[in-house]
Order: C-alpha cells, then structure tokens, then sequence
C-alpha cells in the first residue's frame, strides 16, 4: 500500500530522474506522423505532433510534403487549403506556397516576397508508415529511419496496420510495451496466458536499444495464435520487447509447436512495430504495424490476428488513461515505487529524460 507523506516531495509522482509527463519531448528524432493511405492526392492532412502543427500532402509525382500547418502571412490553417499541382493555396488569402514552403504568388500584388514562408520538415516514406522530423534539419539527413524493415510492404510477409490515440502521455505507453509481465492480468481476455508474468525472463540495456526477452514454455498458446497454427497441445512463446528511439517499440513473438520433435519444429513469426508520436503532454498518437510470417495470404486470419492485438491495445489505453487521469486529479503527495521486473522501464525512463534534457543544452 503506499504511503502518504507529510509534506510533499520534490518529485511529486516518481523516482528521481525518471521521465514523466513534464519532461520536454526529444525533436531530434523519427516519428511516424501517419499512414500511407491516410494522404490522399489533393487532400491536406493536418496532424499535431509534438506540440507542433503539421500539414501533409502529395504532390503531383506522389512525394509527401509536409509544413507547419500556419499561414506565416495571418495563421490560417494551410490543411483547411487547397492543393493545386505541388502547391498549397491558403484558403484565407489566396497566397501560394511551393513544396519548399517558399511563397510563390500573392493575388494583391506583383512580387512573392521572400520572408513569407512555410516551415517545412523532412519526410521518408517507408509504406505503410509516413517518418517526420521535427527537430534539427542538419541532422534529419544523416539519421537513420528506426530499425524495422519487416514491417514495410516491401519485406513480403503479411502486413496489417492501425492507429489510435491516448490520453496519456507518451512515456507510459513505451514503458508499457517494454515490460509484458501485465499480460497475465490487464490482457487475460485477449492475449494474455495465467504462466506468463512469471516466466523467466533477461534485460539487456544497450547504447543503441534496451531489450526484455521472456520465454514461456511449456505453455499453451491464446487461441488468436494457436487457431491460425493449429498448436493446441504444449508450445513455446518467445517475447522480445525492444526499445528502439522515441518513436518505436517492438514486440518480436516466435511461436513453436513443442509436441513436434525438436528436429521438426518451425519458428513461426509475429512481430509488432509500435509507433509512438506524442501529440502534447497529455496524447499520444499510437500506429502500429502487425506483419507475421504464417498464413500469410489468407485475408480472414489477418483480420482475425489485427482485430485481437488491438483489442489489447484498447486494454493498455484502458490502463494508461485511467493512470494518467489519477496523476492529474489525486493531488495529494504520492510517490510511485518500483519492483524488479521494472528494470528496464526506469533504464527507459532515465534515458528518456536525459536525452530531453540533453537536447535542450
């Protein structure tokens, strides 16, 4: 149970140097700012990320654009606009803006003035997920995308993708996929199994990753899994959790058949690339890519697997909004105490808000 304090702590809801809500968000970074489908020709698409607002849109060979989503001539929004060719027309005042963001026609007068223009922000796109940076232009270039190739449509296994969004802060959700152990409990009606939370499992904190791997067997298999694999009896579930950057988690699930002899068993993959692009303190914009490489080409099992695993992840919403709305609402002091299997999550949060703070000087 915890306790009460008598007078508030310097850190009002956690340990020391742990990131939180109000730790300043890292620009210096790739987000997914959204899907492929979502940017139709001839259609701005207005995001907010990071506190920023975002406009994206295609132009006429199909490359996606995107800009601050504020006229500079009077802070119309440029996704309330029209696309015409490679340019956005402000729909206040008419002025016309190129994929450059430079101002290239004003109707009232004869000269585009220089001044007047759009901030633009690097884009890459890797079908189905659309990468921004927000933060230093220099560096955009020489930054690789996050690892996850295998959930592009080009990798060949079966993809499918989604997206909500939480009211809660970014921070909590990547320590909520990093650390599995509530699969037995928050996730019991979807994908969690009752062996799970206490199987063994190894932390591994890199420079570049911090990794859980946990491997539950013998065990038996949620139906979402052992239905498409017809694996009933006793199997394997080895659950690599890795935190990659600001903008990605990944779950990485194999599946074996334990009853086979060793010699016969197939490692079945499903992995999930998780995208977290944070909205504002409060939100955070959560894509997903589900790519798996069993059954691949039958369009029910897809369904099946996708609509499950999110199912889950309105599990973890549950969760991660009702600790958000007790960390704004209960005011009286309080601080959050970690156990061992939080290991990685405070590595986590350590790095988090060191890089935030590092990139603010």
């Amino acid at each position: 149970m915890a306790t009460l304090l008598a007078t508030p702590p310097e850190t009002p809801h956690h340990e020391d140097g742990l990131a939180d809500e109000d730790t300043p968000f890292i620009f210096d970074a790739w987000y997914v700012v959204c899907l492929s489908d979502e940017i139709e020709a001839g259609k701005p698409v207005a995001r907010r990320l990071l506190g920023i607002n975002v406009v994206l849109y295609r132009t006429a060979s199909g490359a996606v654009v995107a800009m601050r989503d504020r006229c500079p001539h009077r802070s119309f929004p440029l996704s309330a606009s029209a696309i015409e060719g490679d340019d956005i027309v402000c729909g206040y005042h008419g002025i016309r803006y190129g994929p450059d963001g430079a101002c290239k026609a004003v109707p009232t007068q004869k000269h585009a003035p220089k001044v007047m223009r759009v901030q633009t922000y690097a884009v890459r796109e890797t079908a189905p997920m659309v990468w921004i940076w927000l933060g230093d232009p220099g560096r955009a270039a020489t930054t690789a995308l996050p690892p996850c190739e295998w959930a592009t449509r080009a990798h060949g296994w079966a993809l499918s993708a989604g997206s909500m969004t939480l009211h809660s802060n970014y921070v909590f959700l990547h320590e909520n996929l990093l650390d599995l152990s509530h699969l037995s409990f928050l996730h019991k009606k979807t994908f969690g199994t009752p062996d799970y939370a206490a199987a063994p499992f190894s932390t591994d904190i890199g420079e570049d990753r911090i990794v859980v791997r946990r491997t539950v067997a013998p065990t038996r298999l949620p139906p979402l899994y052992a239905d498409p694999l017809d694996i009933h009896g006793d199997a394997a579930r080895i659950v690599t959790s890795t935190y990659h950057s600001p903008g990605l988690s990944v779950s990485a699930v194999v599946l074996q058949n334990l009853e086979l002899p060793e010699g016969e068993r197939t490692d079945h993959h499903i992995r999930t690339a998780q995208l977290l692009t944070p909205i504002d303190r409060d939100h955070v914009l959560y894509h997903f890519v589900i790519a798996r490489d069993f059954v691949k080409d039958d369009a029910q099992t897809s369904e099946t697997i996708h609509a499950g695993i999110k199912a889950a992840f309105v599990e973890d919403c549950f969760a991660l909004e009702n600790i958000a709305r007790n960390r704004r609402e209960d005011e009286a002091p309080f601080v959050e105490r970690s156990i061992t299997s939080d290991k990685a999550g405070v590595m986590l949060r350590r790095r988090l808000r060191s890089e935030a703070l590092a990139e603010r000087g």
